[in-house]
């Protein structure tokens, strides 16, 4: 007698996951082992082999970029626009809106935030979602940071990028209304909001196919081997607690003093 089949179990992903991935696999995986930690404060599983071979740049294709449209200053807000989502586990984010215009959707919030896509597996909390005036829905993602002394070069922002993407994909899901674009507004706390500023990203069927891909290609990824650079390592969590092995640049001491390696270790 045939046993009965069963349909695969689909890996759980966040926009967290595709950005660390995307930076290094293998931090990936100490982040998720490190958050599901045993009882006994054993990490979690870890699908990274003990002897991977490690890589020398990401795995993951960068997303679509060419229409990226980047302002320094204020958000564009108006009159009509107001707020319906905001992630209830952040306590450091910008106040955009009166309270006559903060009308938060009940589907979606306080412990029921988390936003899922059953069909991407995918779930995550953006930090806002703007209705704009015309109705259409616009995640926004806030990096406490200065702002744009050359976006890319200075900053690698590639990283949000990837992650307002997923975000805007998950609002498309939970709120069953197209998106037409994601928001990465960055707000510069020291320099009093003089060096304000926000970067529009589009999300359209290019976006889509890459997401999906992306998506797929994690899955199938069955080694996430690391990806050891100093400008990798050194902003590494897992690193910064001395969980990963194969670092390029290691944190010591109470101050987190930074020792770099120039040999790869496995």
């Amino acid at each position: 007698m045939l046993a009965p089949q069963t349909t695969p179990v689909t890996e759980a992903l966040t926009p967290h996951d595709l950005v660390t991935y995307f930076r290094c696999p293998h931090e990936m995986e100490l982040s998720r082992a490190n958050h599901h930690r045993q009882p006994d404060g054993a990490l979690g599983n870890i699908r990274t082999p003990e002897h991977v071979v490690p890589l020398r740049h990401s795995p993951l294709f960068a997303p679509p970029l060419g229409h990226l449209i980047v302002n320094e200053g204020r958000l564009d807000l108006t009159e009509k626009d107001i707020l319906v989502y905001e992630d209830s586990g952040e306590d450091d984010l910008p106040v955009l809106f009166p309270p006559e215009r903060v009308r938060p959707d009940i589907r979606f919030s306080g412990p029921r935030s988390t936003l899922a896509d059953p069909e991407l597996g995918l779930r995550g909390r953006p930090d806002l979602i703007i209705q704009r005036a015309d109705g259409s829905l616009v995640p926004v993602e806030y990096k406490e940071t200065h702002l744009f002394v050359g976006y890319h070069e200075a900053h690698g922002r590639m990283f949000d990028t990837v992650q307002v993407v997923a975000e805007c994909r998950l609002v498309e899901a939970a709120f069953g209304k197209k998106v037409p674009y994601g928001i990465v507004l960055y707000g510069d706390q020291a320099g009093n909001g003089q060096r304000e500023g926000w970067v529009r990203i589009p999300y359209g069927e290019a976006e889509q196919s890459w997401l999906r891909v992306a998506l797929r290609q994690i899955r199938e990824d069955a080694e996430r081997a690391p990806v050891p650079a100093e400008r990798n390592c050194g902003g590494c969590e897992p690193n910064a607690e001395g969980l990963c092995k194969f670092a390029a640049a290691r944190y010591e001491g109470p101050h987190h003093h930074q020792t770099f390696f120039t040999s790869r270790r496995t």
